[in-house]
């Protein structure tokens, strides 16, 4: 028998702890998270409503400057999904 459990951040645990108390002891248990793939998207259209908004020479906000803010949404969501997998393999 296969069962799948679908994680999300808020729930996860009470999720992991079903599965636990309710799965059959020879059960393989495929753990699922899914990301919303428009969330970076949206920061990508942020990135692209500034064009032609440079900066004066010597005058950079910060590090990171000029990154599309997109692709780190995208790898801050990436890291976060692989984290709560892992806690969650760990609980189970």
């Amino acid at each position: 028998m296969r069962v799948i459990a679908w994680l999300v951040e808020g729930t996860w645990p009470a999720c992991v702890d079903a599965v636990r108390a309710h799965a059959p002891e020879d059960a393989e248990v495929v753990l699922l998270h899914v990301s919303a793939a428009d969330v970076p998207g949206v920061a990508h259209g942020a990135f692209a409503g500034l064009l032609g908004r440079g900066h004066r020479r010597g005058h950079a906000p910060g590090d990171g400057w000029e990154r599309d803010p997109g692709d780190q949404v995208a790898d801050l969501g990436d890291a976060s999904a692989a984290e709560l997998l892992a806690a969650a393999a760990a609980r189970l």
